[in-house]
């Protein structure tokens, strides 16, 4: 599996997120005016696809056909200590649970598939995230909540974008797109962090 993140001197990139529900199968509870928050009971989740193309369709969806990408953009490359439980909802996995086929597609309202990840997160305690098909290509994601066990980094495999550069203008180049990079006083998650110079 690979994560792309974005160095924080803050935040460790590799640990579940526990502010929202942001993204698609968050399932954190929002607060009593329906706004995102640091979930009181500790939920999190992290976000990984099946391979770099994939990861980076996903964490750069909206940039064509550059892709603009700093000095403090990684991957991660990793895999789970032992076998985990994960739903599976590709194929005819969600109208296994009686959910919608396009709930893995990321054909629905962000509203939808966070009330679905949190119905699943409680209801299947012995799951620690869900298996599904990307929104932006048909790539394979998962996203893993806070009880899964603890990634191992493969040897070699937590490395800023800029270092495998000709396997991200390869993975790109698929997609009909092109890598360029940028300065961090460029980037605006730089400069939210205090790393653009």
């Amino acid at each position: 599996m690979v994560r792309i993140y974005h160095e924080d001197p803050g935040k460790d990139g590799m640990a579940p997120r526990t502010v929202g529900p942001l993204a698609r199968f968050d399932p954190h509870v929002r607060d009593n005016h329906q706004r995102p928050r640091e979930d009181p009971e500790g939920r999190g989740a992290l976000y990984l696809a099946a391979d770099l193309a994939t990861a980076l369709a996903e964490s750069y969806p909206g940039q064509w056909p550059e892709v603009l990408i700093c000095p403090h953009a990684r991957a991660a490359w990793v895999s789970p200590p032992t076998s985990i439980e994960l739903l599976d909802l590709t194929g005819q996995g969600a109208l296994a649970i009686g959910a919608p086929g396009t709930l893995q597609w990321g054909d629905e309202p962000r509203r939808r598939t966070q009330r679905w990840g949190r119905r699943i997160y409680e209801q299947y305690g012995d799951l620690v995230g869900i298996r599904y098909q990307a929104a932006h290509q048909a790539g394979e994601c998962v996203v893993l909540w806070e009880r899964a066990p603890t990634l191992h980094r493969l040897a070699g495999g937590d490395r800023r974008l800029w270092a495998v550069w000709s396997r991200v203008t390869t993975a790109l180049a698929g997609q009909g797109r092109v890598p360029r990079r940028i300065a961090t006083s460029d980037c605006e998650r730089c400069r939210a962090a205090g790393l653009a110079t």
